[in-house]
């Protein structure tokens, strides 16, 4: 029974994810039903019907999985979204909080009593003491039944207890947003894992066209690819040496196809981890519906401004920071509670109240007492003490001892925070470099493979219509030639999906380094998507 309720649990989990998927999707990109996704600028090829290398190829999922209606299409703003309802260290992080709050709520109860209810029973047989030390023979019996309060109090604690609770309690809330912040960008990274394997699919499936394809294609100056070019030209008998060619030509096929393959497993395991973070089965196929042709692109109005601003900004808004500050703050105060610990006193007070009574009674008749083992005389019986204390742990060597560790705690603190001020001022720095430096060699690699109005057209492509037309009309050409245009538009093509997924994850980075907000992030995004496709209609209309 057990683990059919289990799997029963899984199939609606997974059931409610991908409903909040659709419905994310539904509610976050309504431009996209029935529209292909158009991102503008960086990198964006144009009049892209005639080519696999600029448009999509067939889903990874066709071999085994084809006409799958359990694929869930994602975008990159869903993803972030899930992640901030699914992701269970959000979840534990907030409950963090919650703990935290309730300890709050119990050291602002340090002042208030405890209260008891019960009863105490005493027996006594044999031999006992008198006041004067003399030795008798006494069985008695006794029995108290009431209730009371019962308080010690620590002043030390009472008062500065709650202060570090209070700053722990801080310290927590921030610590949400950075669980926050640190789970987008592994979603980030996961979706972009998933971008890349899925452009180097791409980039393998164009390379193998350019090799295996039997239809003609203007990439190839109306030429077949690059096998049936050979193959006809080695049967054909225009060279006896072309036997060696046709080997060589199908060596590169075998090797593209295991490179496929490659890609393909890459691209799974790379949905399986996204799936992970998100709390979806990783068994579900997930299909990135961007145009992976282009990066996903967003505003980013604080690169823009000096260096200096952006590293202010950061300093002001990174959530390890102020989380770090109110832990700073309470070690502070756990100093001074240390400090005044041995001047302020303890106080105890018990107060008591309730039925007593006991046996022997004296005995009427020749003195003594009478018969015990009864409780007799049962009456109203109440008791109050107080004390106030001043404790000097270990002749008070224990307190400077302890004053001496919570300053060491105190110190380790503010250390941690000029850390993280390092860290952070380099985090800013670096990411600008590193968005400046990948759109630098995106557009570089670009101008290798489209024209300044983003057709097909760049040196890259330029090689491979001129190989394929000499191989056509100057039989002394060597299919080596057209083979290596062919693996230096596969190197640049890996380079370009590379730099493509490299820009996108220094950009993401540079928000999170900037300490943006979750909310700021998605808005920024989602704003993005919907300006994108909403010019990408005007542009097909």
């Amino acid at each position: 029974m057990l683990p059919s309720l289990r799997i029963l649990r899984n199939i609606r989990a997974n059931a409610a994810a991908a409903l909040l998927v659709v419905i994310c999707l539904w509610l976050g990109a309504p431009q996209l039903r029935g529209q292909t996704l158009t991102p503008a600028t960086l990198g964006r090829p144009v009049e892209v019907t005639d080519e696999p290398a600029t448009s999509p190829p067939d889903s990874p999922y066709a071999d085994g999985l084809s006409g799958n209606e359990n694929v869930l299409p994602i975008d990159f703003v869903t993803a972030l979204r899930l992640a901030g309802t699914n992701n269970l260290d959000i979840s534990r992080a907030r409950e963090v909080v919650t703990q935290s709050r309730v300890q709050l709520q119990r050291t602002q109860l340090l002042m208030l009593p405890n209260v008891g209810f019960g009863s105490t029973y005493f027996k006594h047989e044999g031999n006992i003491a008198k006041t004067e030390g003399n030795i008798i023979k006494a069985n008695k019996d006794a029995l108290f039944v009431g209730l009371g309060p019962s308080a010690t109090i620590s002043f030390a604690d009472a008062i500065f207890a709650p202060l570090v609770a209070r700053q722990a309690n801080s310290a927590t809330q921030e610590g949400v947003r950075r669980v926050h912040s640190e789970t987008l960008l592994a979603v980030s990274e996961a979706y972009f894992a998933v971008l890349r394997a899925r452009r180097r699919l791409a980039r393998v499936d164009m390379t193998l066209e350019s090799l295996t394809e039997d239809k003609p294609s203007p990439l190839r100056a109306g030429s077949k690819g690059l096998l049936p070019v050979v193959d006809a030209m080695q049967k054909a008998g225009l060279a006896e040496a072309l036997k060696s060619e046709v080997y060589r030509v199908q060596v590169e096929v075998l090797r593209r196809q295991e490179e496929r393959t490659a890609a393909l497993q890459e691209f799974r395991v790379a949905v399986a981890e996204l799936a992970r973070l998100l709390r979806l089965d990783p068994a579900t196929p997930l299909w990135p519906i961007e145009d992976f042709r282009c990066p996903i692109e967003w505003p980013l109005p604080w690169s823009s401004q000096p260096l200096e601003e952006q590293v202010r900004l950061a300093l002001t808004n990174r959530p390890e920071l102020a989380e770090n500050q109110f832990l700073v703050q309470a070690a502070v105060e756990r100093v001074r509670a240390a400090r005044f610990r041995p001047l302020l006193p303890n106080l105890i007070v018990n107060y008591s109240w309730g039925d007593f009574g006991g046996s022997p009674d004296p005995n009427p008749k020749g003195g003594g007492f009478g018969p015990s083992g009864r409780i007799l005389h049962m009456n109203t019986r109440s008791d109050f003490d107080v004390s106030l204390v001043w404790k000097l742990q270990n002749l008070g060597l224990g307190n400077r001892v302890e004053v001496r560790e919570q300053q060491s705690l105190a110190r380790q603190a503010t250390l941690r925070q000029l850390q993280l001020q390092d860290q952070v001022v380099t985090q800013v720095v670096q990411t600008n470099e590193l968005v400046k430096g990948w759109g630098d060699r995106v557009a570089t690699i670009r101008s290798g493979l489209f024209d300044s109005s983003g057709k097909p057209a760049g040196p890259v492509f330029e090689a491979i219509r001129q190989n394929f037309t000499r191989i056509r009309e100057e039989p002394k050409t060597r299919p080596l030639e057209v083979l290596d245009s062919i693996r230096g538009l596969s190197d640049f093509l890996e380079a370009y999906g590379q730099a493509l997924t490299d820009y996108e994850r220094s950009r993401f980075r540079l928000m999170i380094a900037l300490g943006l907000s979750p909310d700021e992030i998605l808005n920024a995004i989602a704003e993005s998507g919907v300006r994108d496709q909403e010019s990408g209609v005007r542009n097909q209309k």
